[in-house]
């Protein structure tokens, strides 16, 4: 049985399972983490995006808003879903209940129909009875007579608007025996909170750190994603320093995203954004300067193939061809695919350049464009393990860069400015959680070689174009920050030093 202490790493693997599709074995993880604590905000947030049904969704959402009514992205996911939910009510409304007539308008034409009929009989009765009080005043000898035959006529007409106001509700009776699809409320074993409790946010504890010197002398513009995770998505702001003018941070666009990528021409950026109201991850390219956003679906989905959770997108040299890793309605793991931006062919597009039962992630372009270096996990062969992968970008042919299977496992490559080595991060399998940085030749010759190590998790290795320095992620400090490295002089150099965690993603330079 979990303990609340494990809280975070169930949260952990429960978003890495969402975000690879595999919703049962998260949500297994969610429900987990909600009954060990139901005001985690985070759990039924994430919940909410591997649930099977609306009502399900509305229940996290619900508590999420409980928990923190100023919760954006629930806000904008209730309303969506609330939308969604009133449009379904309308369709079931408009359902046919006789062939070419709506529900909605035969309800309208039997409600009319019954109204009708009670004022033809009300109208007659008053009539009738206005004309038995006439005659019984001009003749009173006729009168029983007259009331008589007056009589057997109301009874008559009676009867028969009786009769036809039957046959009306009859018609209604066996319209409503006619089964009609009725929405059914799921049983959930999520619990729901009570409405009478208040949440007190917990504090989260901030750690101190001296920081080292902040890195001088560099040149060009570092992208990157980071800061506080708000949100609980897990994406975050994405933005650039400009290593030309005092490392000034400058935030691109409005949305939070992850994986950035820069164009050789230093004015476009491409990455992974989360999009909360379809719980998948999109594409969108943008500039430094927030203009000309594109979601690089727009560019591929007249094509004919299905992707799904795109994510972990790379810029090639020239900024018009995208790779990224992707599901496909064939597969449920992840494959390399490239994204021709420029193409006039709608069928040229995208190209998918593996298809087997390996996992894919992190594909990286080579320098000129050739060659995609990639994570390939092939945990389910005879021989498994996790090692880079050399692609070819024309046709998919693929060899091995790495071949030590399980004994480290590979992860988030780059290429040198040269396209002869490969820099990456690894964990021995004996130390899963405490990456290093290694290079490697890119044709896979000679033995990898470590390049920088910390007993921190180090991780997102970045070249600059001369491959004088390397920019990394490191836990050291508490959270993930930016460090430089000089590789010519070994020393280490610290770039941000903020309470998010910041990750980068590309560097270029003139």
């Amino acid at each position: 049985m979990a303990t609340k202490n494990e809280i975070p790493d169930l949260l952990r693997r429960g978003i890495d399972l969402a975000r690879e599709g595999k919703k049962a074995d998260a949500r297994v993880l969610f429900e987990q983490v909600t009954e060990l604590d139901e005001n985690n905000e985070k759990g039924w947030f994430w919940l909410a995006s591997v649930v099977d049904t609306d009502e399900e969704r509305r229940i996290c959402f619900s508590n999420v808003l409980h928990i923190n009514p100023n919760n954006e992205k629930a806000q904008r996911a209730m309303a969506s879903l609330e939308e969604r939910l009133k449009g379904k009510k309308k369709q079931q409304q408009d359902a046919e209940v006789v062939a070419g007539i709506p529900r909605s308008q035969f309800n309208l034409i039997l409600g009319a129909g019954i109204a009708i009929v009670a004022v033809i009989l009300l109208v007659g009765l008053v009539v009738i009875i206005g004309n038995n009080n006439r005659i019984a005043s001009e003749n009173a000898t006729a009168t029983t007579i007259a009331v008589v035959a007056t009589d057997a006529r109301i009874v008559e007409e009676t009867a028969q608007a009786v009769g036809t106001a039957n046959a009306i509700a009859l018609a209604a009776t066996q319209t409503a025996l006619v089964p009609t699809p009725v929405p059914i409320t799921p049983t959930s074993n999520i619990p729901t909170l009570p409405p009478e409790w208040t949440a007190t946010p917990s504090q989260t504890p901030m750690v101190t750190s001296t920081s080292m010197p902040a890195p001088l002398g560099l040149a060009g513009r570092l992208v990157v994603w980071g800061g506080r995770d708000e949100l609980n998505t897990g994406y975050l702001p994405v933005g650039y320093y400009n290593l030309d003018f005092g490392n000034q941070y400058t935030r691109i666009g409005n949305e939070l995203g992850a994986h950035v990528s820069i164009a050789a021409n230093g004015q476009r950026v491409t990455y992974e954004r989360y999009d909360e109201l379809l719980f998948s991850s999109v594409i969108e390219a943008i500039n430094l300067n927030g203009t000309e956003i594109l979601n690089l679906a727009e560019v591929y989905n007249e094509s004919g193939l299905t992707v799904v959770g795109p994510r972990q997108p790379n810029f090639d040299a020239a900024g018009q061809r995208v790779t990224f890793a992707a599901r496909t309605s064939n597969r449920n793991t992840y494959q390399v695919f490239l994204v021709d931006v420029g193409a006039t062919d709608p069928a040229q597009r995208i190209r998918q350049l593996t298809d087997d039962e390996s996992d894919y992630s992190y594909p990286a372009f080579s320098p000129d464009g050739s060659r995609i270096a990639a994570v390939r996990a092939d945990l389910n062969s005879a021989a498994p393990g996790v090692d880079l992968v050399n692609i070819d970008a024309s046709n998919g042919g693929k060899f091995l860069i790495t071949n030590d299977l399980q004994t480290f496992s590979e992860t988030m490559p780059r290429w040198s400015s040269d396209g002869v080595q490969v820099i990456y991060a690894a964990a021995s399998a004996n130390a899963p959680e405490n990456n290093d940085i290694f290079t490697r030749r890119a044709d896979g010759s000679g033995s990898s070689l470590p390049l920088y190590r910390h007993p921190s998790n180090d991780i997102y290795p970045i070249f600059s174009r001369d491959a004088r320095y390397m920019a990394v992620a490191s836990n050291r400090t508490g959270n993930y920050d930016i460090f430089i490295y000089d590789t010519v002089n070994q020393t280490t150099a610290q770039l941000t030093n903020a309470p998010g965690d910041e990750f980068p993603g590309g560097w270029w330079q003139p």
